[in-house]
């Protein structure tokens, strides 16, 4: 790569065209005015004026009295221009033999010559996952052939264990298990999955326990082809004392099994030798319960989810995932301003859940996660960003971990490490949880507008959530159709109707950066609603 700041004008303008022409930016107008004002002012030598205020007064149609210390459009657009470029020139123009670039903290361009088709970095994302092209894999739910009862939960567990062993591999693309469970119970078959979603290999297993006996089967398929390329048996003598430590060798055999007939890998991330995830039927049911609790979203189950937890903890102390996964519970309590009742708030609890999860476990990714999430709604943002690189690092092709970081980032308004970890998970869930779809029309709103965040928005899919009405309602307001956003803020007071009173709170909760807040309330009070602090 070679930085040159005298390459022909006619160059630059053909690679700005290449650029604007792109999928990325032809649906992203504002986006694409920014660069091109951007690129033609530093071309015409008006460097000078590549400056926050004429930027916000000439593209974003400010008025004169513009202040960019107040109105943050501008720093927001420029993070999200960054992350555009990045995505870019990751993929269709990773081989463009010219590179715009604009570096971080300044809003002026820079040109650069790649001799080798390789993007430079325009900023330093430690915790981004870029978009590659790697192997995906689709782990089925496996069957229970012992017809219910305490194998159920360990092929839930199997199955969530299976995913995650393989997410460790960086080489390995893996889909999410909340999109193979719904395509497993609409009894899709591996062509319909392969014409969907293309991935490589759809993993097919079986599990079947007699009194001292646990029987594995476990089907590589190569989905283009609907042909098995590699069919493997785990059997082992076990009591159900010492299952789950079974179940631990079982799922990293499989995944090395995949691995050395798949593929060639390199290491993938460590994980500890020593890990205990469960060693009792209870811990492992209470587990199962909380991923399935996670899928169906019913906050009704709640309550119940948390007791089997705090039972699983108490009586099997050594296991890192029941801390952890009790860990976000609190979490959720403290997101929907639930009394904990008497001792100890949620997030302290939280807090404490998860250092006992990292204590039971030091290599666990869902350990740091709950950690990560905990240190993030106390507001301990430089404790959050270490554990949330951690568990990255541990685990770094998790939808479900990348989208719930991601989360966090988003709700601070940090698009450039929101938006690759947020289209990282959908693009591994193409059947993800509405959640996912939730968070990143705020990020659209802010880059690209309020048509392309309703837009999101509606994937969603959240009509039984207060969030998808008052986020729906918000972003109306903001495209101008007042009466739409006043049928959304109906169905907003018949899911909670004391909203008004509670929503700076609910904010607070949800630790969502100031000035996102008070334009989301800037734009309810124009509906009439009556907003308390």
């Amino acid at each position: 790569m070679e930085l040159s700041t005298s390459l022909p004008r006619d160059i630059i303008e053909t690679q700005l065209k290449r650029i604007l022409a792109s999928p990325h930016f032809a649906n992203a107008p504002r986006l694409s005015d920014f660069l091109r004002f951007v690129v033609e002012e530093s071309l015409d030598g008006r460097a000078e004026r590549i400056k926050g205020y004429t930027i916000g007064v000439e593209v974003f149609e400010r008025p004169t009295d513009f202040n960019p210390q107040i109105d943050t459009i501008v720093r927001v657009e420029a993070r999200a221009l960054r992350q555009k470029l990045d995505i870019y020139y990751a993929h269709e123009g990773a081989e463009d033999p010219v590179h715009i670039i604009l570096a971080k903290g300044s809003y002026e361009p820079s040109f650069h010559i790649s001799w080798e088709g390789n993007a430079p970095q325009a900023s330093d994302h430690p915790d981004a996952v870029e978009p590659a092209s790697k192997p995906g894999i689709a782990v089925l739910p496996f069957d229970d052939f012992t017809c219910g009862g305490q194998t159920s939960c360990f092929a839930e567990a199997l199955t969530e264990e299976t995913i995650t062993d393989l997410s460790r591999f960086r080489a390995f693309s893996v889909f999410s298990r909340s999109t193979t469970e719904k395509v497993k119970k609409d009894r899709w078959s591996v062509a319909q999955i392969y014409d969907a979603f293309q991935p490589d290999f759809v993993v097919e297993g079986s599990v079947r326990r007699s009194d001292d006996t646990v029987r594995i089967t476990v089907h590589v398929v190569d989905a283009a082809e609907d042909r098995i390329i590699l069919t493997s048996h785990f059997s082992d003598a076990t009591t159900p004392q010492d299952l789950f430590q079974v179940q631990d060798e079982m799922a990293e055999r499989i995944a090395a099994r995949i691995a050395q007939g798949c593929l060639s890998l390199g290491p993938p991330a460590r994980k500890s030798a020593r890990a205990r995830h469960a060693s009792s039927w209870d811990t492992c049911a209470a587990i199962a319960a909380y991923y399935r609790y996670g899928l169906d979203l019913d906050l009704s189950r709640g309550r119940d989810v948390k007791d089997g937890l705090e039972r699983a903890v108490e009586t099997d102390p050594s296991s890192s995932s029941a801390h952890a996964l009790l860990s976000m519970i609190f979490v959720d309590e403290h997101r929907q301003l639930l009394d904990p009742g008497p001792g100890q708030t949620s997030l302290d609890a939280a807090l404490t859940q998860a250092e006992m999860a990292v204590a039971c476990d030091p290599d666990n990714a869902v350990a740091f996660q709950a950690l990560a999430v905990a240190q993030f709604h106390l507001r301990e943002f430089g404790a959050f960003a270490n554990a949330a690189r951690h568990a990255l690092e541990l685990n770094p092709g998790h939808p479900d971990m990348c989208a719930t970081i991601g989360m966090c980032h988003a709700l601070r308004a940090d698009w450039d490490r929101a938006f690759p970890l947020l289209e990282r998970a959908i693009s591994l869930s193409p059947l993800c949880p509405g959640w996912y779809h939730l968070l990143r029309s705020l990020g659209l709103l802010m880059t690209e507008g309020p048509t392309a965040a309703i837009a999101e928005l509606r994937v969603s899919g959240l009509t039984n959530l207060f969030w998808y009405h008052a986020y729906m309602s918000w972003f109306h307001v903001e495209a101008g159709d007042m009466e739409a956003a006043a049928a959304e803020i109906d169905e907003l007071r018949v899911l909670r109707p004391d909203f008004e009173a509670t929503v700076y709170r609910r904010f607070d909760a949800l630790c969502m950066e100031d000035g996102l807040a008070e334009r989301a309330i800037a734009a309810w009070r124009k509906t009439g609603m009556q907003i308390s602090k």
